[in-house]
């Protein structure tokens, strides 16, 4: 009996091209400042976390452990300079094992109606670590970095090239652009093989050919 390969599971990191082009080039991703997220309850968390520890440094980034949807381009990315990294989860979680003041889990979401009569207070542990349900769709894995004694405005993770699946191209580039961009990131040495490709999301042409060939059921009015 043949047995079926379990292909690795993958974290997308959604960004823009220059952090992108970064990423590849310092073969490193970067933790940064949460201060200015969007969403003030996150930032919330985050500041109430550096608080109670008494921390002089708090650092993050975030992921998407799940597939390619609409949401993670249009928030995350802007417009035809986005990109999404897709990475072998397991290598990328793994090198986070070793290093100091490094924790990464998977974002848990939380319902208003769920918390209002419950007595029981949260834990300062898990305040990086929370987002209200409404976010619950980006199934987010975060990794945070922490230190009590050194000020840094930056934390880099180093990665290995071979770590990245796949480079996909925001779906609003230009069919014009994309081949120019493909060979810019294959020219960054370590990175001639790596697979760089566009997405259909917004625009497949499969889609489209059976949108064309529908045909009338015998429910339509007459």
């Amino acid at each position: 009996m043949t047995s079926i390969k379990k292909l690795p599971q993958r974290l997308r990191r959604y960004t823009d091209l220059a952090s992108g082009l970064h990423t590849l080039r310092a073969k490193k991703i970067t933790l940064l400042d949460p201060s200015r997220w969007d969403d003030g309850n996150d930032r919330v968390c985050m500041e109430r976390y550096k608080e109670a520890l008494k921390l002089r440094t708090l650092l993050a980034i975030c992921f998407a452990d799940c597939k390619e949807t609409y949401h993670h381009w249009r928030v995350f990315t802007v417009g035809a300079s986005g990109v999404c990294f897709e990475f072998d989860r397991d290598k990328l979680c793994k090198s986070l094992s070793g290093l100091e003041g490094i924790r990464w889990q998977n974002v848990e979401y939380r319902k208003l109606d769920m918390l209002r009569p419950s007595p029981k207070q949260w834990l300062v542990s898990e305040l990086p670590f929370l987002k209200r349900a409404p976010y619950e769709p980006e199934q987010e894995l975060r990794i945070i970095y922490s230190s009590a004694t050194e000020e840094v405005e930056t934390f880099d993770v180093p990665i290995e090239i071979s770590w990245i699946k796949r480079v996909i191209l925001s779906p609003w580039m230009p069919v014009a652009l994309r081949q120019s961009v493909i060979e810019t990131i294959r020219d960054i040495p370590g990175c001639r093989n790596i697979t760089v490709q566009g997405t259909s999301l917004v625009g497949s042409q499969f889609w489209r050919k059976k949108v064309l060939g529908a045909v009338l059921d015998g429910s339509r009015k007459r």
